[in-house]
């Protein structure tokens, strides 16, 4: 298997499965924003207190669960924090 970097991480992939990731900045960098009324409040902080952040993602086109839960037991980080496997929602709202 040849490595693919991906988010800062390496993985080997070969599949083509990989399509993206990122490494994402802290949660001290953050700015929500929500509008209201058609006025855009934003403000520093995250959307809610919390002791974990996300700290990156990695985009797989897959096909199926299994398939993303095999993936994602590669990636160095599962060895000591969990990693969360989610689908993409479509643009109806309708899981993949």
């Amino acid at each position: 298997m040849s490595p693919t970097r991906c988010g800062g991480v390496t993985l080997h992939v070969d599949s083509g499965e990989l399509v993206g990731g990122e490494r994402l900045a802290g949660p001290d960098t953050v700015r929500t924003v929500r509008v209201r009324d058609g006025i855009a409040d934003v403000v520093d902080g995250p959307y809610a207190e919390s002791k974990e952040h996300l700290g990156g993602y990695y985009l797989i086109d897959v096909d199926g669960p299994e398939r993303a839960e095999e993936l994602a037991a590669r990636i160095p980080d599962a060895r000591y924090v969990a990693v969360e496997v989610r689908p993409v929602l479509d643009m109806g709202g309708q899981e993949m």
